[in-house]
This record gives structure tokens, sequence and C-alpha cells, in this order.
């Protein structure tokens, strides 16, 4: 039996119909020698349950700046953890920082999209008793 490892590290059972599958990663197949049960799922939302629709790399140039945010990055080619970057700032600048970022998700919010399946897959969990998290 091979059980998918989604990117938020939540597992999908390996006969859900359900096309989320399509966009978790494969992390590993596992020999199963009895029936594991499942027990929960934990989604992140990005790319998992909502359609992406934040422009990140805006988000941070318009945080950074330009150059800051072309230096970052090419110091984190995996990505940026604009909150751990900005926690050194001044109270101001990290203030001013967090008001860009809310700006950012609100935009997002007016433009939020639920993934194809998501609704389904809840409800199939949900009707499985299998507890659910985010």
């Amino acid at each position: 039996m091979r059980f998918l490892v989604s990117r938020a590290a939540g597992f999908v059972h390996p006969k859900s119909p359900f096309p989320l599958m399509a966009t978790s990663t494969i992390v590993s197949s596992v020999a199963v020698t009895r029936k594991a049960r499942l027990r929960g799922v934990v989604f992140d939302m990005d790319g998992t349950l909502t359609v992406p629709v934040i422009d990140f790399p805006a988000m941070y140039r318009s945080v950074l700046g330009d150059e800051e945010y072309l230096s970052v990055k090419a110091k984190n080619p995996t990505g940026i953890d604009i909150l751990h970057h900005i926690e050194t700032w001044s109270p101001d600048k990290q203030r001013e920082a967090y008001e860009t970022i809310a700006d950012f998700e609100r935009q997002g919010l007016d433009r939020l999209q639920i993934m194809p399946g998501a609704a389904e897959l809840y409800n199939f969990l949900d009707s499985k008793k299998i507890r659910k998290g985010l």
C-alpha cells in the first residue's frame, strides 16, 4: 500500500477519489503489513485548500524593496521567511511591513477561491470521522 504525504504534512487516503491528490507530493512509499488507521489530516491553505492568489514575490518586494529582496532571495533560493526577516527591524518599520503584508492578504481574500475538490474531500473526511486541522 502506498501513501501520499501532502506538502502540508497531512495524509491523503490512498484510495481517495478527490483531485487534491494531484497537488500532493510523493514523499515515500511505505510497505504496510497491517491496515493503518488514518486519525487526522492537517492542511495548509495556499495550494492545498485554496487556489494560490497572493503574489508573494510582489509582497516581498513591497516590504523589502527591490534591492534587499534580490539579496535575500539570492541567499535563500528555496524561499523567504519574511516574518523572521523583519523581526530585527525597528518597531515602526515592522509595523509598516505588517501593514503591507496585511494589505496583500486582504486583497487575496477578495480573490479567494476554494481548490476544486476541497469541499468534497472535507465531506469525505467528515463522513469517516477523520479529524481535520489547518
